[in-house]
């Protein structure tokens, strides 16, 4: 699932650094206000409201969990919270039953959010772990930026590190996304489409499915 655009990034008072604790709910909001608009979670949650206090809950799964087993970054601009990227190295998704258990609250607060929404929230969530590659590569989970922040590069100064860490791992990063303009920027990127039309989501928009191996040193 990602939001994110292509500028050249040179902006003043941006800065994308590691993601700390106490900023995961920060962090949060900017991922559920970057997402108000993405076609998937519209079909999912069609009650903009609703909608903000789900994601809200739900985005910060990944973000508190990538504090233990992955990586995190928030961009801010003028220091202001304006999005965040988790990232989760080999092996470390989908969740095991530990982690699921631990995300347990969170997800306990998506379904108060959105009760009508949860188990289907709950079938995209299962589809996309079942169509995760076998080798378990590097996975881009998630990178959003606010909409006011939009359209400046930011979305690709996010990225950065997460792509550098792969590079220099010398591994393959694999995500989804659902619109075609996220598409583009990956494909700047270097990612490749596998699948171009998965049907994570039941009744909703397709997914395309990318993967993008390590840049040559």
């Amino acid at each position: 699932m990602s939001a994110a655009e292509d500028q050249p990034p040179a902006i003043p008072g941006a800065e994308v650094r590691p993601l700390e604790r106490a900023e995961v709910a920060d962090a949060a909001r900017a991922l559920a206000r970057a997402f108000e608009g993405d076609p998937a979670l519209v079909s999912l949650f069609a009650d903009p409201a609703r909608r903000a206090r789900a994601l809200r809950a739900f985005l910060a799964v990944p973000l508190a969990d990538a504090l233990r087993h992955g990586y995190a970054e928030v961009l801010l601009v003028d220091g202001t919270m304006a999005g965040a990227a988790v990232w989760f190295p080999p092996g470390a998704y989908p969740f095991g039953t530990r982690r699921q258990l631990r995300a347990l609250p969170r997800m306990l607060a998506v379904a108060v959010a959105a009760p009508r929404e949860f188990r289907r929230l709950g079938r995209f969530g299962s589809n996309v772990d079942a169509a995760f590659p076998e080798d378990r590569p590097w996975y881009l989970c998630v990178v959003g930026v606010v909409p006011e922040a939009q359209g400046r590069g930011l979305g690709t100064r996010l990225l950065r590190p997460g792509l550098e860490r792969c590079d220099a791992a010398g591994g393959d990063c694999y995500l989804e996304t659902d619109t075609p303009e996220a598409t583009r920027l990956y494909e700047r990127l270097g990612f490749e489409t596998i699948e171009a039309r998965a049907r994570l989501l039941p009744g909703g928009p397709t997914h395309v499915r990318m993967r993008r191996p390590a840049a040559a040193a």
